[in-house]
């Protein structure tokens, strides 16, 4: 009988299908998890004797694949028949352990923890101590499979060992081996994972996604499945660009499914969403981890495996972290519930939710609350994993951070030393997480007396922010990547007031190193790839820049027409993600970093440097001022309470902005010189000063700060602002073209003026904003002439109907300096606010922006929807407004000045030390070197006058740009004396210049 003979050696080996028949064609139904036809042909050839007992192995195989495929009658028969005839063979067979651990596998699907553990150690011994042979497919099934059990239960040390034991058989042949064998892959990826062993588990992973593709069934489950592996200990790792760059194609081909499998749905969307929250974008982060809450909870098996209770968890976590309290509570209630109602309440499975919850109360000050859930979760590590598993390290976290807000300074310390350890150990210690850990670390050590240690771990914190936000921002979108650096954690409260109030210059210099390589960061590496891709444009990079204009333009269009939110939403989506392109196929260039001794060496002659820096990481921050004069060493100075200092400088602020009302001008000046600037203690105040701004002063001219019966200015002060202490690396070369372009006092048709109008929500000062404006138009003429007398050739002048976005964009490579005369507008401004002291003679540049708002801005969404612009001659049905996001697109590499000259242009939002945002950016951001702007609202005629001496003074005197501004502020000055005019500053002081100093 020679074909019983084959059909009884595959029922006991389950050799390779080689030959043709319904064995093979069952078997290559496997990688498309064919199951169901697979047991049609089995059952169809049930009936042939030959075959019958190969195919009722192999039907119970496919049974042990897919349960969900087979009705209890049919596999119930198969078992039985296959129990009769191995137990008749050997009682003590080997194969015996396969029909054992499926009454294992039953028992853990029907939550019956003690019966299938009961069922894993009765398949071990059987496959240990039993006698025979075992099928390839079975022997790694039980294996594996035992591995699951064990692992999910807790057990991550056994699982894995019993999931390598399976790998390590071996090589498969049949279809069924195989993709037995990726089972066992993934589930010894994720158990190394589980144990922290990352890169282990990164290489199994990586290893069995290469297998797969093999199968000959493209994006196959099993790939899927293993992708998922891979991602999380991706995740694990820290490595959140590359999760989300794995994640966003396979999320694309499940939704491109008829069907997509709910689990990998669920797990793809998860992984996302959990990349996008670590890269700032909370808010996609929040909807995803919805979907992804929605896909799981429609499959029965990912609920019963906890994966669904795992992404409650994360769901309201997130919830939290944003606000949504309510939610978060349903959320992570069920989460803990359903976690202890599947695995026990001392499974290792229950201690993430318990640290969440830890946290949740902790947050909330309820303490005793934090502290049992966090010793809870300790206890269950420490008996389950171990005492010293990373499982552990952040309960051991939480647990120090009760301590230290209960004033245990010292256990805190040594608490948080202990989980930095364990935590570094595990994921390296690059993972963002790190950053808030060291950053408790050091205020339990500045708390505890160990002021060296902690100000070192407050400088690591600062460090690694820095090369995280430089490694990462260059590969995301420009919303996703400030959203990214503001979601990492900052130590600078901590650092800058250790290092301020031990007056060790070593320290201050260190800190002062890592303040500046943070300042702007974002902006900066964002400024690079454009400047870079701007010289670089080949014929790839000339598509995506192509795709990135586009997308520029239409949200431009989109904003200046008045979309609605949604669209814009989608738009700015769209722009992001064309920015994300922008890096693609392109070496990533490492931004210089010179350190600060560097960057103060290149000061002009007696110039001092002043940098405000506002700490972060606390409840209520200090400003803080680095100071260099000529001669002495850098000193650290802490100036108060940042709130406080904010009131005193938004008075005078306000009061700057409306001429009349002197004598409250003068008394807010003065406080204003008290706490901002004699505070700074400089040796003098009769010289050349730059200046770093942070919080309020960003909005303040010193220059124009009363001194005895005069201001700052006639004493001798001469201000220049840097947006960050790089712009003193900027390169001294001359710029290649000495060209004049001059645009403004546009056109506007009635429709025009209607559109402008509608973006502002009809206030009432827009019937009389965009008015011809007399002291512009003298302005672009004056400037014209004195121009070429100074030998100036390449002079363009455009006025009227010619002053248009095009025009600009065909002039401006041929220029070195470009001249805005026209008005200024922010789209969704409030009205403006006038003084009842303001002149019905002044004529304001535009209708000024918005004021009543927070210049800090409470996210990257919110600042860069702030958007501002200037008002040019429309066309082609454009009304004419140049917004920051057209500006941006432009190539300015070789302009030396952008000069606008119109109301509120150096104001914008500001987000943390990114510093402030609109046209000022977007103008740097193409590649102009210094910007002079206004402050506020100027007055028209005193604009006119005030931009004719800053040209003399340029272009006539060769004046750097230092001394033009202060020559401009002084003619003025003397001009208004003489007439007898009123000197408020308000007429004078309203234009400062930002960037390079030449």
């Amino acid at each position: 009988m020679p074909c019983r003979w084959i059909a009884v050696l595959f029922a006991v080996l389950l050799t390779p299908l080689a030959r043709a028949g319904t064995l093979a064609d069952m078997d290559a139904l496997i990688p498309s998890e064919g199951y169901a036809q697979a047991k049609s042909l089995g059952v169809a050839a049930l009936a042939n004797a030959r075959e019958h007992d190969a195919v009722v192995e192999l039907l119970f195989n496919l049974v042990l694949e897919s349960p969900a495929d087979f009705s209890e009658a049919e596999w119930t028969a198969w078992r039985d028949e296959l129990q009769r005839r191995r137990a008749a063979d050997d009682a003590n067979a080997r194969s015996l352990a396969t029909l054992a651990m499926w009454r294992a596998q039953q028992a853990f699907a029907a939550h019956e923890r003690d019966a299938a553990t009961a069922g894993v150690d009765e398949a071990l011994r059987r496959l240990r101590e039993g006698t025979g042979r075992i099928a390839l497919a079975e022997h790694v099934y039980v294996l594996t499979l035992a591995a699951q059990i064990r692992g999910l239960h807790g057990d991550y040390a056994q699982g894995a060992k019993l999931a390598a034991e399976a790998v390590a058989l071996p090589s498969p042949r049949s279809m069924l081996e195989r993709v037995r064998r990726l089972r066992a892959l993934y589930f010894n990826a994720l158990f190394e994972d589980r144990l922290g062993h990352y890169d282990t588990a990164l290489a199994l992973a990586r290893k069995g996604i290469a297998e797969s593709e093999q199968l000959g069934v493209p994006d196959n489950a099993f790939r899927r499945r293993l992708v998922g592996a891979l991602s999380e200990s991706l995740i694990s790792r820290g490595d959140f660009t590359a999760v989300r760059d794995l994640m966003r194609p396979e999320l694309e081909r499940l939704r491109s499914l008829p069907e997509p499998p709910r689990r990998e749905l669920a797990m793809a969307l998860g992984h996302l969403a959990e990349a996008e929250r670590q890269l700032g974008n909370r808010e996609g982060a929040l909807a995803l981890w919805r979907e992804s809450a929605q896909a799981a909870a429609g499959d029965p098996a990912v609920v019963a495996s906890g994966s669904y209770a795992a992404i409650l968890g994360n769901l309201g976590m997130l919830a939290y972290e944003l606000q949504r309290y309510e939610e978060a509570d349903e959320a992570m209630s069920q989460n803990l519930g359903l976690l202890e109602k599947r695995f026990g309440g001392d499974s290792a499975r229950v201690v993430p939710p318990l640290i969440n919850a830890g946290e949740i109360a902790y947050e909330r000050n309820l303490l005793d609350e934090a502290e049992a859930r966090f010793r809870r979760a300790l206890a269950i590590v420490a008996t389950q994993l171990g005492p010293a598993h990373v499982e552990g390290a952040p309960a051991l976290r939480g647990l120090a951070r009760v301590l230290l807000r209960r004033g245990d300074a010292a256990g805190a310390a040594q608490m948080l030393t202990g989980a930095v350890a364990q935590q570094e150990a595990a994921a390296g210690t690059g993972h963002p997480q790190l950053l808030a850990w060291r950053c408790d670390l050091a205020e339990a050590q500045a708390r505890s007396g160990d002021r060296p240690g902690a100000f070192d771990n407050a400088l690591l914190v600062e460090q690694r922010r820095s090369r995280l936000v430089a490694s990462v921002a260059p590969m995301l979108g420009e919303t996703q990547a400030l959203e990214f650096k503001r979601g990492l954690a900052r130590c600078s409260e901590r650092l800058l007031a250790l290092a301020a109030e031990g007056n060790d210059a070593q320290q201050i210099a260190a800190a002062w190193n890592e303040i500046a390589a943070a300042r702007g960061l974002a902006t900066r590496l964002a400024g690079q790839r454009m400047a870079h891709l701007r010289r670089h444009l080949d014929a790839p990079a000339q598509l995506r820049w192509d795709r990135w204009s586009k997308a520029a333009t239409d949200y431009a269009d989109a904003l200046r027409g008045g979309a609605d939110a949604a669209t814009l939403a989608g738009l700015r989506r769209e722009l992001d993600t064309a920015v994300e392109a922008l890096g693609d196929g392109a070496p990533l260039q490492a931004l210089q970093r010179a350190p600060i001794a560097d960057l103060l060496a290149r000061l002009p002659p007696q110039t001092g440097l002043v940098a405000f820096a506002s700490g972060a990481g606390v409840a209520q921050p200090t400003l803080y001022a680095f100071v260099a004069e000529p001669g002495q060493s850098p000193r650290l100075l802490a100036l108060g309470d940042v709130a406080a200092l904010e009131a005193r400088g938004e008075r005078w602020y306000r009061l700057m902005r409306e001429p009349g009302r002197d004598d409250e001008l003068r008394e807010a000046g003065l406080a204003v010189r008290t706490h901002l600037f004699d505070a700074l203690k400089l040796t003098r105040h009769d010289g050349r000063l730059f200046v770093v701004a942070d919080a309020v002063v960003h909005r303040l001219n010193f220059a124009a700060l009363p001194d005895a019966d005069g201001y700052l200015i006639e004493r001798g002060l001469r201000l220049h602002l840097l947006e960050t202490e790089h712009d003193l690396a900027v390169s001294t070369a001359a710029p290649p073209r000495d060209g004049l372009l001059l645009l403004g006092v546009p056109e506007l048709a009635r429709s025009d003026a209607t559109a402008l109008g509608r973006l502002r929500g009809g206030c009432p000062e827009l019937g009389s904003a965009f008015e011809p404006l007399p002291g512009a138009e003298r302005e672009i003429d004056t400037l014209a002439g004195v121009s070429r007398a100074a030998g100036i050739e390449d002079v363009v002048a455009l006025k009227g109907t010619a002053a248009t976005a095009t025009a600009l964009r065909r002039a401006a490579p041929q220029s070195n300096i470009i001249h805005f005369a026209t008005h200024a507008f922010e789209i969704g401004a409030d009205c403006a606010q006038r003084s009842a002291t303001t002149s019905s003679n002044t004529t304001r540049r535009g209708v000024g922006l918005r004021r009543d708002v927070p210049d800090s801005a409470a996210s990257a969404s919110a600042v860069l929807a702030r958007e501002a612009g200037l008002v040019l001659s429309g066309e082609r049905g454009s009304n004419g407004l140049l917004l920051g996001a057209d500006v941006s697109t432009l190539s300015l590499d070789g302009v030396g000045w952008v000069v606008l000259s119109a109301c509120d242009t150096g104001l914008g939002a500001r987000l943390d030390d990114e510093g402030v945002f609109g046209l000022r950016r977007a103008f740097r951001l193409a590649g102009a070197r210094t910007v002079l702007m206004s402050l506020w609202p100027v007055d028209d005629a005193a604009t006119s006058a005030w931009m004719e001496a800053l040209y003399r003074a340029r272009l006539e005197r060769k004046r750097d740009t230092v001394d033009a501004v202060a020559d401009a502020d002084l003619a003025v000055l003397a001009s208004r004396r003489e007439r007898g005019e009123s000197l408020h500053p308000f007429y004078w002081a309203g234009f400062v210049a930002a960037g390079d100093w030449r």
